[in-house]
């Protein structure tokens, strides 16, 4: 036999111990400490998970809400650069010439024409209406900094719009453009 195999009445017997008697009042004890200590964490575990579950819904709704505000106001830029558009084209038509407006010495094809010109204009700004493009009026309205652009002052009542030398836009409530006016300075007109 080669020195490596050893025979089993060489190898040492471990005494198997018996378990030690544990005082069932003890061990009752302690079995609640752990139960309960598991429990707290959990409590807090559930805690955690409740929060983040908040958290991830909150998320959710805000994610939804800017993506809706950026499909809403993506429009924003291609309005800003119709709107000059938009106004030369009611300046023109607010400018025609005063035999065509009284149908005197036009001729009938052209007062078919305007009337054509002016029902595209209604039905344009009909359209970018209901895409959310609106015009707010101000005149005699109180001079407000967010929706007019204050160019002069006149005689007239102090903080109230007089004229409106160019319409203010909003898009879906946001002011896109503030109207360009010309407010009362509080003295009286030369015509009173």
């Amino acid at each position: 036999m080669t020195q490596h195999q050893k025979k089993p009445h060489d190898q040492a017997a471990k005494p198997v111990l018996p378990p030690k008697a544990v005082d069932p009042a003890v061990r009752a004890l302690e079995l609640e400490k752990k139960v309960q200590e598991l429990l707290d964490q959990l409590k807090r575990l559930m805690e955690v998970a409740s929060r983040a579950q908040a958290e991830l819904q909150n998320a959710k709704i805000r994610m939804e809400k800017e993506a809706a505000d950026i499909r809403k106001f993506a429009s924003e830029m291609v309005f800003m650069k119709l709107l000059p558009t938009i106004d030369n084209l009611q300046r023109a038509l607010r400018h025609l010439p005063v035999e065509i407006e009284k149908s005197q010495g036009a001729s009938p094809k052209l007062l078919e024409w305007v009337k054509g010109i002016v029902a595209l204009e209604r039905e344009f700004l009909k359209q970018v209406g209901e895409m959310g493009l609106r015009r707010f009026h101000c005149l005699g309205q109180p001079v407000d900094a967010e929706r007019h652009e204050v160019l002069m002052a006149v005689p007239g009542e102090a903080g109230k719009v007089i004229d409106v030398i160019e319409d203010g836009y909003e898009l879906h409530g946001k002011v896109l453009r503030p109207a360009k006016v010309k407010v009362g300075d509080g003295s009286k007109a030369a015509a009173e």
